[in-house]
């Protein structure tokens, strides 16, 4: 009997043994399994964040600046239409331009343009005289309207003509005959007319119309020219007959003006301001005899 409950006593105690250490590894184990647990709820938000991240900061970036894509789909259209607001009146000036500026025109039966339009193609061309110091030549512009003057009627300008109205050298004939072309300008086969004016360019001729005038009003002593004038006694008449000179003259001035055209085209606009410098020289001179004679009357 006493064998046996010591044997009994030995095996729950081995029993307690077994038992102890399964529980406490399963305790542990559980422990261990709890573990990964409680540090997933120790950052509870950890996950969600990981997740809201690569959502939010998208959202987020929109939001910081909701007009970015209306202002980028917006420049493209208003940047141009600023641009044109700015400067309204841009193509009236560029489509007026071509217009207005080829209305200038000389004052003495020429239909010479005054002022060149920037675009236009213009050929600097020697004078034939040279300046005062005897040195120097200026240099004049030649439009090509003043080009297809010189080859229409009455001289026809040959391309030959051309070149030594341009001033051109002969090597350079068929790079000017190709400027030409393309600007619609085909000169004749042979040259119909020349003078002493064939090279002389319509701005040289105007120049020289010019000097002509002053040169007479400032070295023609027209006071000295009446009072040698010799009169009769009768002064009454001489005045009358003075004042129907100068009416005869200014009425022939407006009578040849109308038909002065070709006798501008040929002599390039010099003829006809020379007839007017020589006109104005008359007048000049019987506006002093009328003066002296109504004086002495």
């Amino acid at each position: 009997m006493f064998l046996s409950l010591q044997m009994r006593r030995r095996k729950n105690v081995k029993r307690r043994r077994v038992e102890v250490p399964t529980t406490t590894n399963v305790e542990k184990g559980s422990e261990r399994a709890q573990e990964p647990q409680a540090q997933v709820q120790s950052s509870p938000n950890l996950g969600k964040g990981i997740e809201q991240e690569p959502v939010q900061e998208p959202q987020a970036q929109v939001q910081s600046s909701p007009n970015l894509g209306k202002g980028i789909e917006q420049e493209p259209v208003q940047e141009p239409q600023a641009q044109v607001q700015s400067s309204p009146n841009l193509r009236k000036g560029i489509e007026q331009e071509p217009v207005q500026e080829p209305q200038a025109q000389s004052c003495i039966g020429g239909d010479r343009p005054v002022n060149f339009l920037p675009t236009e193609k213009v050929f600097m061309v020697e004078s034939l005289l040279k300046s005062s110091n005897f040195r120097e030549k200026r240099r004049y512009r030649v439009s090509l309207d003043e080009i297809q003057r010189r080859i229409g009627p009455p001289e026809f300008l040959s391309l030959n003509g051309l070149v030594s109205y341009l001033r051109t050298a002969k090597s350079n004939k068929d790079s000017l005959k190709g400027e030409l072309e393309a600007a619609g300008i085909i000169p004749p086969p042979v040259t119909r007319l020349t003078s002493m004016c064939s090279k002389l360019t319509e701005d040289e001729a105007d120049d020289l119309a010019v000097d002509l005038g002053k040169l007479a009003s400032r070295h023609i002593d027209f006071q000295s020219a009446a009072e040698t004038q010799q009169s009769s006694q009768d002064k009454a008449t001489d005045l009358l007959k003075a004042k129907s000179v100068q009416e005869f003259l200014g009425q022939t001035k407006n009578v040849l003006a109308p038909f002065m055209s070709r006798y501008n085209t040929v002599t390039h606009g010099l003829g006809p301001k020379t007839f007017e410098v020589s006109v104005q020289i008359l007048e000049a001179y019987l506006r002093q005899v009328i003066r002296q004679l109504t004086e002495e009357s």
